[in-house]
């Protein structure tokens, strides 16, 4: 019977199994279900590059798979090893950011992604959970329980900073927006006092002429524009955010039924499997889809929140808080932009479009914040 005993080694079973949050993997592999349906539904004519839609399908299962598989490879080994390895991370990450610039390979006008071979890797997705990493190792060894002064911000600004210009500049302004956004999250649950927080909102409002005229590159000028007035220019700049809109509010209640979305079959809709998936889903399933993908995303992060309740450390509460402001964050944003609340931009919804990076990331990320909550108790 061993050392505990018959009982002693069930309920020592039971422990094990609760301080592994099955809920969260169920969340997962539920919003992974409905990207696949929705990836083939947005391949189904064959359009993308002349593949069938088969073809796709298998790829993102395959990439599902393989994230699965980074899940439990996580599992395996204490996050605290991360707060260790964290600015190593972040630096490999940093160095494959930056040699995009010389030997990355161009896609629509954009220098983001190296070759691999059976996987384009895209530096920029895995440089936000690196990022985060340093950012939780730095806060971690602050012993000051005050709220962040101008004097505080320094460094953790200089490891948010250094990998977002440099996201911007590729140019990729979405996924570098993105970055420091989720970076920000941890900086304000670490706090920062009142006086900074005006001081940056008026030299944020302050800094907009400039920004634009010497920031933002013609076509992103355009996306503003169109963002604001869609109609200005609608078999131009406006036309992603009209068609995008026109599927939105075609699905009305229930949808138009798997594989009969007119946007989506027709090609009206550019980058339905990647960036535009949620109007796929919004036109073929309608609003009782979409609420049942807000239902998954919704009973995720209420796991992920509860994970970082119970985090036994500061550099685990302070990962679990940097995963959930990247997640929530490129949630928001993805679907705004395809409803028109937002400006287009390079941002898949997490789980549900397609793409490699994107998934492992992702999956690495949440297989991370697992992590923290399986070994939340010292035995």
């Amino acid at each position: 019977m061993g050392i505990l005993g018959s009982q002693g080694a069930e309920d020592f079973a039971a422990t094990e199994e609760s301080r592994f949050d099955w809920r969260l993997v169920g969340a997962i592999l539920g919003i992974m279900v409905v990207g696949l349906l929705n990836v083939y539904s947005a391949t189904a004519v064959g359009y993308v590059g002349d593949e069938s839609a088969s073809s796709f399908v298998l790829r993102q299962f395959s990439f599902f798979i393989a994230g699965m598989g980074v899940i439990s490879l996580v599992m395996l080994f204490d996050y605290r090893f991360l707060e260790r390895a964290a600015y190593l991370i972040y630096g490999l990450n940093l160095l494959a950011l930056i040699s995009v610039e010389f030997i990355g390979v161009l896609r629509y006008g954009a220098r983001r992604w190296i070759d691999l071979g059976l996987l384009s890797y895209q530096p920029s997705e895995t440089m936000k959970l690196a990022t985060l990493l340093a950012l939780a190792k730095y806060f971690q060894a602050r012993t000051s329980l005050d709220k962040l002064d101008f004097k505080d911000l320094w460094p953790p600004l200089l490891i948010l900073g250094a990998p977002a210009v440099f996201t911007i500049v590729q140019p990729d302004l979405g996924t570098g927006g993105h970055l420091a956004i989720a970076g920000s999250v941890v900086l304000l649950f670490v706090g920062i006092r009142t006086r900074v927080l005006v001081t940056a909102a008026i030299l944020g409002v302050v800094s907009l002429p400039i920004f634009w005229q010497y920031g933002l590159k013609p076509y992103q000028k355009d996306r503003i524009r169109t963002f604001v007035d869609p109609t200005s220019d609608p078999k131009g700049q406006g036309y992603n955010a009209l068609q995008s809109m026109i599927a939105v509010g075609s699905g009305k209640i229930s949808g138009k039924g798997f594989t009969k979305g007119t946007q989506t079959q027709l090609d009206f809709t550019p980058e339905g499997h990647t960036d535009f998936i949620f109007t796929v889903l919004a036109e073929e399933w309608g609003l009782m889809g979409c609420l049942l993908l807000f239902g998954l995303y919704v009973f995720l992060f209420q796991r992920c929140v509860a994970i970082a309740s119970a985090a036994r450390d500061k550099f685990g509460s302070l990962l679990c808080v940097g995963i959930i402001g990247m997640l929530a964050s490129q949630i928001f944003i993805n679907i705004a932009m395809v409803t028109g609340m937002f400006p287009i931009v390079g941002i898949p919804l997490p789980l549900a479009s397609y793409g490699g990076t994107s998934v492992l990331t992702v999956c690495l990320a949440l297989g991370f914040l697992l992590n923290v909550g399986y070994r939340r108790s010292i035995f």
